[in-house]
């Protein structure tokens, strides 16, 4: 199929690799890849707050000339986001007229963020409105900035569907706000397609831990090393392997709470290694074990499954909602010691089981987080493939992705603009 019959969606990511930021995470990348039957712009966001500094450059870095790079202007923590929000947008609109470009759908990929300028361009161009949901950034504002809430229900008034990539997150949005289930539905993370061959053998009591050391206490580091420190004296082929960069002052800072806790002989910092690397020696771990707070959706443990190596993760947050009928995992309370002690000793307990489960059940896994019934479900919701005829004629929103959009709700008035 040419590009020229294929519809087009204009997607607004922060996240994103580009030429203002190459090292970004590439989950909405691997989406955008995955839905060749579809053609895409993505505007690639970088803050800024320095205005001087604002700039649009065109392509991502990598050869993709569709990605246009921009810098926008934006405060910390937040601070004046609808204006620095509707600027972005003012910005987006300006070059979409420019170029001539025709699009069939808007999909903001972060709900509360770059889905206030998704909010404004689907209002000017008079396009249906996609939204992410990722927890970690919605709660930030859902806390911070109380007032903002009649803003982002008008928002979900006008949005025609809400994907979440923070599956924990979907109880948080439907207690506060007024959104038609038909409206919801669960789009987890890509993880990298390679042939996956969990092997039997592994080291018995090895754990590995994977993390970016520059955010250790939000990773959970701390809580866990206390948890390998409680059970070090009845565990004593417990090791742990922590695999991850960080700048030299937080490795410093991580290797004083090893050392304080006496546990120099259980845990090794391995630093970082690139992502094939670690795929090809995850097999050899005995579990995967991440008691992180606050986490989007956590790709590793996806990785880590479809490896053949249990998890440990945590309730209410990453990954969890996404795992229903897969046993081989623990839970914990990533903020007390005692909650992830105890799951690392049923880990432990039960890691030769919780490996043949994930043997004999590899299929499993891997049909739950395969893309394809994923990204069918999010054409056939817009009609983008022309495969079926529209939703709202056909219900073809109902899929097997747990539920589908309705008709568009009308926008609400134009609001006073919060701070």
């Amino acid at each position: 199929m040419s590009t020229n019959s294929m519809k087009r969606v204009l997607h607004l990511a922060v996240e994103y690799p580009s030429r203002n930021r190459k090292h970004n995470t590439p989950a909405v990348r691997h989406f955008i890849q995955a839905n060749p039957k579809v053609d895409y712009r993505v505007f690639a966001l970088r803050r800024t707050a320095n205005p001087f500094k604002c700039n649009l450059l065109e392509g991502d870095g990598y050869g993709d000339d569709k990605v246009t790079s921009m810098r926008y202007w934006g405060l910390p923590g937040g601070v004046l986001l609808f204006l620095s929000m509707t600027i972005v947008a003012w910005r987006i609109h300006k070059q979409i007229k420019q170029s001539g470009v025709n699009f069939h759908l808007i999909h903001a990929h972060k709900m509360a963020f770059e889905g206030l300028a998704g909010w404004w361009l689907s209002k000017w161009l008079n396009l249906p409105l996609a939204l992410s949901v990722r927890g970690e950034a919605e709660s930030k504002i859902l806390r911070y900035k109380p007032h903002y809430t009649p803003l982002l229900q008008s928002m979900l008034a006008r949005t025609d569907h809400l994907f979440y990539v923070s599956a924990w997150f979907k109880p948080v949005i439907n207690g506060r706000f007024k959104v038609a289930k038909e409206k919801q539905s669960l789009l987890p993370n890509f993880v990298s397609r390679r042939h996956w061959c969990p092997k039997q053998s592994f080291n018995a009591d090895h754990l590995v831990s994977v993390m970016d050391l520059n955010v250790y206490e939000k990773k959970g580091l701390p809580v866990l090393l206390a948890a390998i420190a409680q059970l070090a004296n009845t565990r004593p082929e417990l090791k742990l392997d922590i695999i991850g960069g960080g700048s030299e002052a937080n490795v410093a800072l991580v290797n004083k709470l090893i050392t304080r806790l006496k546990i120099e002989n259980q845990v090794s910092l391995l630093g970082k290694i690139d992502n094939q690397q670690l795929l090809n020696r995850f097999g050899d771990y005995a579990a995967m074990v991440l008691p992180s707070r606050n986490e989007t959706f956590g790709m590793v443990y996806v990785e880590a499954l479809l490896s053949g190596v249990p998890i440990l993760h945590s309730s209410h947050t990453g990954i969890d909602g996404f795992l229903e009928g897969i046993s081989a995992r623990v839970i914990a309370d990533p903020k007390q010691v005692d909650s992830v002690a105890s799951a690392l000793n049923q880990l432990l307990d039960k890691q030769h089981d919780f490996r043949m489960w994930l043997i004999d059940n590899h299929h499993k896994v891997a049909a739950r987080f395969d893309r394809a019934p994923y990204i069918e479900h999010y054409n056939q919701c817009f009609n983008l493939t022309n495969d079926e005829a529209p939703a709202a004629e056909s219900n073809a929103c109902t899929s097997k992705v747990e539920s589908a959009p309705s008709t568009p709700s009308k926008p609400e008035s134009p609001m006073t603009a919060p701070r």
